[in-house]
């Protein structure tokens, strides 16, 4: 049980404890529920055991979710869930499991690997479980599913192109009724034009507003949507965009099929990824990356380059740099870790792209910011002394295609 577990008996101990220790209470308090959430795995797959027919491959009775439903208040679909995750975990992702119980990931991460691998194979699985826990559980759940995504791609390439196809023939546009007068328009789409489609919203929005127009960002955009699809355009003066194909320099020479990424995105499959960085249309920048170990090498300069070092910066970043913010680096601060006036340099060893909130929260919410080197590496303070450390997530990942399961020799 966690330590400090007297403090949970009620909100008297709970009031008297300080800051560092609250933080230390909720942390446990996390630890111990993955932990617990482990245990509950595991006894949901004991009892798939016990309710399952015979077989190297057992399925689960047909009742056993309602005997579940019953006990723990869910509906039949919930638990019937439940089991198949936990029969999932327990047979296929054992390194899962037991990081979970470790406190490592939390039971979302979890569910996150079981979802990413379910059509890999075992060996492919074990290697994208292998990879991506090495490292933890990442400072957010979306960097977590990136990995994930990220992995997938580059030990099942093959596959990774074939649903990539798949799903684009799935693409479509709903509509579907709101409350208030209101509905919502959604539309499926391969993740390059969708992409696209929004920086072209969003840039229309940024320049669509007078210094005193009354609407949020929100309202712009959508507006801007509302007339490019009715035809009413309102004189929108012509903006430009860039989205970046980041693809290892041996993608796009068609040595390997390590997967790229589209800027803002995540990670695409190869054969997209040297499509995109080959296209004719400038609105995409090439930037091409290490194959060893996902440095930059190369950022093209077709049209409508902005300072080359911002750019730089940005893309070694990717994101605001506090260690759980997801604002793409695009729409951040460039910020001197050592102020300007201070003597501080304006170079790559310097300089990290903070969105607007944490950029004030390093200057005025008393946190200490070091960086160490050009590279990216990061260590935040935090007000209570607690030390936090993030590097930029590669951009490629060097898993070694697994060994293919062959048949037993036939003595």
């Amino acid at each position: 049980m966690c330590p400090p577990c007297d403090a949970c008996a009620g909100p008297e101990p709970i009031a008297g404890l300080d800051a560092d220790a609250c933080l230390t209470l909720m942390a446990t308090i996390v630890q111990e529920k993955a932990r617990l959430d482990a245990a509950l795995i595991r006894t949901q797959a004991r009892f798939v055991e016990l309710r399952s027919a015979a077989g190297p491959d057992p399925v689960v009775s047909e009742f056993a979710a309602s005997e579940i439903a019953i006990e723990l208040d869910l509906s039949c679909g919930a638990a019937a869930a439940q089991l198949k995750l936990a029969h999932t975990v327990t047979c296929r992702l054992p390194a899962t499991l037991a990081a979970l119980a470790a406190g490592a990931i939390d039971l979302g991460r979890a569910r996150a690997v079981a979802d990413a691998t379910d059509s890999l194979s075992q060996v492919h699985a074990a290697a994208v479980e292998e990879k991506v826990l090495a490292r933890g559980g990442r400072a957010s759940h979306t960097l977590f599913r990136q990995a994930l995504r990220r992995a997938v791609l580059a030990v099942d390439p093959d596959g990774a192109q074939r649903r990539h196809e798949k799903q684009r023939r799935e693409r479509q546009v709903r509509i579907g009724p709101l409350d208030d007068g209101m509905a919502e328009l959604w539309a499926f789409l391969p993740a390059a034009d969708a992409q696209a489609a929004y920086q072209h919203i969003d840039a229309l929005a940024r320049c669509a507003g007078a210094p005193d127009d009354p609407r949020s960002m929100d309202e712009r955009r959508a507006d801007v949507l509302t007339d490019l699809l009715l035809g009413r355009h309102h004189d929108y003066e012509p903006v430009h965009i860039e989205i970046g194909v980041i693809v290892p320099a041996d993608t796009l020479l068609g040595l390997t099929d390590a997967p790229g990424e589209l800027a803002g995105h995540g990670p695409i499959p190869a054969g997209l990824a040297r499509d995109l960085a080959c296209a004719a249309n400038a609105t995409w920048r090439r930037i091409l990356t290490d194959p060893v170990d996902g440095s930059l090498l190369d950022v093209s300069r077709r049209r409508f380059p902005s300072a080359a070092l911002a750019r730089h910066v940005q893309t070694r970043d990717r994101t605001c740099r506090f260690p759980s913010c997801r604002k793409p680096a695009a729409a951040c601060d460039l910020d001197h870790v050592q102020p300007h006036a201070d003597g501080g340099t304006t170079d790559p060893a310097n300089l990290l792209t903070l969105c607007r909130r944490h950029h004030r929260m390093k200057h005025k919410g008393n946190w200490l910011v070091d960086l160490a080197g050009s590279r990216g590496s990061v260590t935040w303070t935090s007000p209570e002394k607690r030390v936090h450390h993030t590097g930029p997530e590669p951009y490629i990942d060097c898993i070694p295609n697994p060994e293919p399961e062959l048949d037993p020799p036939p003595f």
